[in-house]
């Protein structure tokens, strides 16, 4: 049976996409997510290790389907958004996964980056 729209098979699989409580949506945390978790072992310690450390985040970052937030796939909300406080909570926790997973000198000076796109922009510039 072919489908004559433009729509997927399933209106279930439509609404994962767009349910923020569903796996598929950038802002969904699993019940193990938290602001002290290490998603890699590597930490970043200056310019020479800087593109495995990246790398090896971004593949974390996927994993946890995040990577959209620090590359701008799924922009930040206005301050004025409906769900502005939904996606302030996965900026803050991808700010502090990242933190977790640099040097203490390196993360004392990133503090106060707002943004999950803004610090990794960041990073790399000061260290690409």
């Amino acid at each position: 049976m072919t489908n004559s729209t433009n729509s997927p098979p399933s209106s279930q699989s439509n609404t994962n996409i767009y349910d923020i409580n569903s796996i598929h949506h950038p802002l969904y945390f699993h019940q193990n997510d938290h602001p002290g978790l290490v998603l890699i072992s590597k930490k970043l310690t200056r310019s020479e290790n800087y593109s495995t450390w990246r790398r090896s985040m971004m593949i974390a970052l996927n994993a946890k389907n995040k990577l959209k937030l620090i590359n701008g796939d799924f922009e930040e909300s206005s301050s004025n958004s409906e769900i502005r406080s939904l996606w302030e909570r996965p900026n803050d926790m991808i700010i502090s996964w990242i933190l977790n997973t640099v040097l203490d000198q390196i993360g004392n000076n990133l503090t106060f980056v707002n943004s999950t796109s803004s610090l990794w922009n960041e990073l790399y510039e000061h260290y690409s």
